[in-house]
């Protein structure tokens, strides 16, 4: 695996059979694995009766996997950037919806995260990320890890931290503490798409300046009256002196609207006037 993808190689059994073990993948279950690397959770997975779809960018692991799991049947692997590779080729949902569980690369952790997310064909994730992504994952408002990507998170699926996971678990072992992340995906996204783009733009600003009040940047980011994001925040109950880390998901999902709203209203004054 090239250095620049910051992947560290699962070794620990132990911990390779409680992320299978979270993952409760029945015989016959389809899975998807993102970046097998040298395959330890790929066997435990293919031990559990799995139908295993796994995708391997690096060739030369790649050839590795192919060699060693050649009489595998229930082995479909893909050499193909998760991150590039178009989803609909995994297949259509008539086979049921895929269970994923992956280590992840440190350095593309989030991005891939991100293409999951809004993906049809999940219905559940145990993922190990970087600690540090993992809490940012799964925080709570009010902490300083609560940001975009646990609003990302939460307009598709729960997120939970299952257990952490030390560098003597990889080869080689990174500097810093790993944790498995679990998310079950909504039946629908708190957003439909269209909501969307208001509801990023908002948090985006809001948290682009986040030891800021938010009532400043939100301001800006609509093109309102600092006075009049001020009275919005407050008719939400928080105060106009609140920071974004104060401001839970649904509020952010009220007041996206809202704000979308007075920014079209200014719009259409300015075009009024003379």
């Amino acid at each position: 695996m090239p250095a620049r993808l910051g992947q560290h190689f699962l070794i620990d059994a132990h911990a390779r059979d409680r992320i299978a073990s979270c993952a409760a993948v029945e015989k016959g279950r389809r899975v998807l694995e993102i970046g097998p690397g040298r395959g330890m959770l790929t066997r435990a997975l293919l031990s559990s009766g799995a139908e295993v779809t796994a995708v391997e960018m690096d060739e030369r692991l790649a050839e590795a996997l192919q060699k060693e799991f050649s009489g595998a049947s229930r082995l479909r692997l893909l050499r193909a950037d998760f991150l590039a590779l178009d989803l609909a080729e995994l297949g259509s949902a008539a086979g049921g919806p895929f269970r994923i569980a992956a280590n992840l690369p440190y350095s593309v952790a989030s991005p891939i995260l991100q293409k999951i997310l809004p993906w049809p064909l999940w219905d559940e994730a145990i993922l190990m990320f970087q600690k540090e992504v993992a809490l940012r994952v799964a925080a709570e408002p009010g902490t300083a890890d609560y940001g975009i990507l646990t609003l990302s998170a939460w307009l598709y699926a729960e997120a939970e931290i299952l257990f952490d996971v030390g560098p003597r678990s990889f080869s080689p072992p990174p500097k810093v503490d790993s944790s498995v992340v679990r998310l079950v995906r909504r039946a629908e996204p708190k957003l439909s798409p269209a909501r969307q783009p208001a509801f990023f733009r908002l948090a985006k600003a809001a948290f682009g300046q986040r030891r800021k009040m938010a009532q400043t940047p939100i301001a800006q980011a609509f093109h309102i009256a600092k006075d009049e994001a001020a009275r919005t925040l407050e008719s939400c109950g928080f105060s106009a002196s609140c920071r974004a880390q104060d401001i839970p998901p649904e509020a952010y999902a009220l007041l996206a609207g809202k704000f979308a709203i007075l920014e079209g209203e200014a719009a259409a004054k300015g075009l009024k006037e003379p």
